[in-house]
């Protein structure tokens, strides 16, 4: 539960998330964001210090920081990774950003003021990549005037699904949305059941516009 204490120590079943989404997943993550969980990198917490929305950040243990950490190394998050609230039974999305080759922390990316997070129902299906202050001016050049106009810049990120990148461009209900491919394909993507079909590229303004609804 986020905003009702300033808590600065790191609960066990955070260390257990985050090795359960990063140790279970060996094709999605690289193995050092595991090594940095189980080697004792993370002390404490740090809340309220970010303009993230539900931001918890990590503390450091300085010695095993200098290990891990990486100067030149991107900055970037994985995002809409869900996992199921045990109080409404829901999905949640999660992000865990990423600086210098360091985890940084997570956030709950939905306006929620009690949860409680099951580890052991994680779904990286739809997980994606986003690289903070990256551009995407190659997707960008792919869109009409009219459509760029409807389309917030920073909602543009890619996703490999099934060795493939798409690009997501609206958030529709529970982590699905609508891409494009680099070919300028348009898909509805959804995570349960995990399906990509493509849509009529024309469809793009009225969907943007909220004017169609493809539930």
């Amino acid at each position: 539960m986020f905003g009702l204490f300033r808590r600065k120590k790191i609960e066990s079943w955070e260390i257990e998330l985050l090795g359960k989404i990063f140790g279970k997943n060996p094709e999605k993550f690289d193995v050092k964001f595991h090594q940095q969980i189980v080697s004792g990198l993370f002390t404490g917490v740090h809340i309220g210090l970010s303009d993230i929305p539900n931001y918890i950040g990590f503390k450091y243990d300085p010695k095993l920081y200098e290990r891990f950490y990486r100067a030149k190394g991107r900055n970037y998050k994985f995002s809409n990774i869900l996992i199921r609230d045990l109080f409404t039974n829901e999905y949640l999305p999660v992000s865990i950003y990423v600086s210098s080759g360091v985890i940084n922390g997570y956030s709950i990316d939905k306006n929620i003021s009690k949860h409680k997070l099951d580890s052991s129902d994680i779904n990286v299906r739809l997980m994606h990549k986003i690289f903070i202050g990256e551009d995407n001016s190659n997707v960008l050049s792919l869109l009409t005037a009219d459509e760029r106009d409807l389309i917030i810049e920073s909602d543009i990120y890619p996703t490999l699904l099934d060795n493939r990148a798409y690009y997501h461009l609206k958030e529709l209900e529970d982590g699905d949305f609508i891409g494009i491919d680099e070919q300028n394909n348009l898909y509805k993507i959804t995570h349960d059941p995990f399906e990509i079909n493509m849509i009529d590229r024309n469809l793009l303004i009225d969907l943007l516009e909220g004017k169609l609804d493809l539930y």
